[in-house]
C-alpha cells in the first residue's frame, strides 16, 4: 500500500506470546479477527472525517476551503475518506490510504507549487481510546471461545 499507513504489530507481546500461541492454536485462523479489527478501524477513521477530529479527540484546524464554502475539512470530494482501507498481513492489520496526498494531510507540511502552502497536521489515522476498547472487545469475543 503506497501513500500512508500505520501498522499495528502484535508480535512484540513477549510475555503474553506463549500463552497466546496456545490459545491461537485452539482459536483457529487469526486472520479473521485481524480482518474484523481492520474493518472496525476503517469505520472509525471514516467517522473522524465526519466529526473533523483526530484519534486524540482534538478537532482539526478548519481548512480555508471548508471555511469559505461551509464544507468539511478534508472532505472536498470525499476521495481521501473513501480511500481508507485495510489489509491483513501476518500478525497485523494495516489501515491506510494509497493516495499520494494522504501523508501530507496526516502529518502536515509544505505542499503546492514550489511548496508555497503549509498544511497543518490533521491526523485521521491512529487508535483512539474508543478504538482500543473496540479492539479489546473484538479480541475478547474471538478468544473467549478458544479459551473455553
Amino acid at each position: 500500500m503506497s501513500g500512508i499507513a500505520i501498522r499495528y504489530d502484535l508480535s512484540g507481546l513477549e510475555a503474553a506470546g506463549r500463552r497466546l500461541e496456545a490459545i491461537l492454536e485452539r482459536a483457529g485462523d487469526f486472520d479473521a479477527v485481524l480482518d474484523e479489527i481492520g474493518g472496525a478501524m476503517v469505520q472509525s477513521v471514516q467517522e473522524r472525517f465526519e466529526s473533523g477530529t483526530g484519534p486524540d479527540g482534538d478537532r482539526w484546524k478548519p481548512s480555508i476551503r471548508a471555511l469559505a464554502e461551509g464544507g468539511q475539512t478534508l472532505v472536498d470530494s470525499g476521495r481521501l475518506r473513501d480511500s481508507i482501507t485495510h489489509a491483513v498481513e501476518p500478525g497485523r492489520a494495516v489501515i491506510g490510504s494509497n493516495l499520494v496526498y494522504a501523508a501530507i494531510h496526516q502529518l502536515g507540511g509544505e505542499a503546492g507549487r514550489n511548496r508555497s502552502v503549509t498544511l497543518p497536521a490533521r491526523p485521521y489515522l491512529g487508535i483512539s481510546p474508543a478504538d482500543e476498547i473496540e479492539i479489546g472487545a473484538i479480541l475478547d469475543d474471538h478468544l473467549s471461545g478458544a479459551v473455553q
